[in-house]
């Protein structure tokens, strides 16, 4: 075939090269505007970024913050992990694949995350932390639960998603996934067109609340956009729901003190399926809808959250009072 959409292979191949520039010039200014903020934990062969701020010594609970899809650490900083940091330990993970961490073939596994997760943790030292996760984060913190809730303090739910939910993921999402197609939009059209619909896609995904001024810049949303991140977001979608299926039987098991919180007008995770079912299924768990919040209800409902998290503290506490060996 001599031509390609009109154009000769010559010119066809310049196209082609100048969308590689492109996308590699974006990929560039993104990591230069948001670079790593803490430190790299090597976990099983994977290099985990993690920011580990606050008090070392406090005698609260230190807390673990997990982030949801399409974002990194930055966003839960930003929303929770300062405040947090004022009185508590406080660690930030990239997922595997997100950010600046690593990924193994098996990374989209919910367990899998949940298992290097718990190995930084561990490699610095952290006991017995408060889990928290939001939208997908919730996810990996309830796997993160079922596998290691002996180790933990408590185990806080942001609009996670539990339980199955009707309909599939995103076109772009399942076009990444493609062998040959996947990657050449992943590489050609991505860098190139995500960022022009981005800032649209992040004040929907913030309704009916407002986005926090400079949001897409200081959380580092453009990260997204770069090849890898991108295959890698797109991967933790596809293959969510089986493994949602097949977990949400199991969380009579939980037995941590925990809390779920939602906004009763999240247009991404429904409460009523997600939140509300956990609410029934998690023995003594404390639920919360928050009325008039969207999905991102931990940046439009900080002190709410901040206060579930001191909620859980106290619960942690009464509970470790209550299995201490009297004294002799």
């Amino acid at each position: 075939m001599s031509r390609i959409w009109g154009m000769t292979p010559v010119w066809a191949l310049a196209l082609v090269l100048g969308l590689l520039l492109i996308g590699g010039c974006a990929s560039w200014r993104a990591e230069k505007s948001a670079p790593p903020l803490g430190a790299f934990i090597e976990v099983d062969g994977e290099r985990l970024h993690v920011l580990d701020i606050g008090p070392k010594e406090s005698a609260l609970p230190p807390v673990v913050l997990i982030h949801g899809a399409s974002v990194n650490l930055r966003d839960m900083k930003l929303a929770l992990g300062d405040g947090l940091a004022k009185t508590r330990r406080v660690l930030l993970v990239d997922r595997p694949g997100r950010g600046y961490s690593s990924r193994p073939r098996d990374g989209w596994k919910l367990d899998r995350q949940a298992e290097l997760i718990h190995g930084a943790v561990e490699a610095l030292g952290v006991q017995r932390p408060i889990v928290l996760g939001q939208s997908f984060g919730g996810a990996v913190a309830l796997a993160y639960a079922l596998r290691y809730q002996d180790e933990m303090a408590g185990l806080v739910l942001l609009a996670p998603v539990s339980h199955e939910w009707p309909g599939g993921v995103a076109w772009y999402n399942r076009l990444s996934g493609w062998p040959v197609a996947g990657v050449l939009f992943r590489r050609l059209v991505i860098p190139v067109y995500a960022p022009l619909a981005a800032k649209g896609s992040v004040l929907k995904s913030f309704a009916p609340d407002a986005a926090p001024e400079g949001y897409y810049e200081a959380a580092g949303i453009p990260l997204l956009f770069r090849a890898g991140d991108f295959r890698s977001n797109a991967e933790d979608l596809r293959k969510l729901k089986p493994q949602i299926i097949a977990m949400s039987g199991r969380y009579g098991e939980i037995r941590i003190p925990a809390a779920v919180l939602a906004g009763d007008r999240d247009p991404t995770v429904s409460p009523k399926i997600h939140s509300a079912a956990l609410a029934r299924e998690i023995p003594g768990v404390y639920a919360e809808v928050l009325e008039g919040a969207g999905h991102a209800l931990h940046h439009s409902r900080t002190a709410r959250i901040l206060a579930a998290v001191e909620r859980i503290s106290g619960a942690a506490a009464a509970e470790s009072g209550r299995n201490a060996v009297p004294a002799r």
